[in-house]
Order: structure tokens, then sequence, then C-alpha cells
């Protein structure tokens, strides 16, 4: 057997636990998304799932299936953005006030190389 079948499974942890650096507008949006979650998604597919299951045989119930399917991807997508909204830290600093890009060259003054010329013989 291999070692992968073999061995106890590992905590639900992050692998670092970092900072995750966010602008106050995505931070609002991952709130907004984990409320409507909670709120509004999650109850709609929970009354679904309740309804499929009183019809009896669940092994052969497509909505059941699908509802029980559907409810245990928000409650992963709950789970991370639990943990995302946890680590978040909000940026406050501008664009403007990080200073300049350095990518080799301003875009403000134009290129020192010459531009190399056009063969006319192709």
């Amino acid at each position: 057997m291999r070692k992968g079948f073999t061995r106890k499974p590992q905590a639900d942890e992050p692998a670092t636990r970092s900072k995750n650096y966010i602008t106050p507008a995505g931070l609002q949006r991952l709130k907004d998304e984990h409320r409507f979650l909670l709120t509004r998604e999650r109850r709609a597919v929970t009354e679904v799932v309740t309804w499929a299951a009183s019809n009896g045989d669940r092994s052969e119930n497509a909505d059941y299936q699908y509802g029980k399917r559907r409810l245990r991807q928000i409650d992963g997508r709950i789970r991370f953005l639990t943990k995302r909204i946890e680590a978040a830290e909000v940026g406050t600093r501008k664009r403007r006030e990080r200073g300049k890009r350095r990518r080799g060259h301003s875009s403000a003054r134009p290129c020192a190389m010459p531009m190399p010329q056009e063969r006319s013989e192709w």
C-alpha cells in the first residue's frame, strides 16, 4: 500500500500565517459575499434540501444530492472567506504615495535606444 493512504490527515490550517493585504473596497466585497452566503444563499439551499429529503428515497433524489453538494461548496467558501477576512490587513496608502515604479525607464521620457531600421528586402 502506498504511503499516501497510510498517513494521518493533517489539521485544516493554512501553511503560512501571513497577512492578507487588501484594499478597503476589497475587504468590503469579501464581507458582503460572506454575509450573502450566510443569510440568503445557504438558507435557500437548506430549504430545498429539507424539502427534497421529505420526498423519500434520497439515493435517487437529484434535488437532495445536488443540494447537499451545493451546501458543501457554500460551507467551503464561507470557511475560506472567514479565514481571509480574519487575516486581512487593510492597505491605506494610495498608489501615488508609494513612489515611482521601477521598470527600467520612466514612461515620461522617450526611449534612449534607437528604433531598428525597417528592412526593405523582405
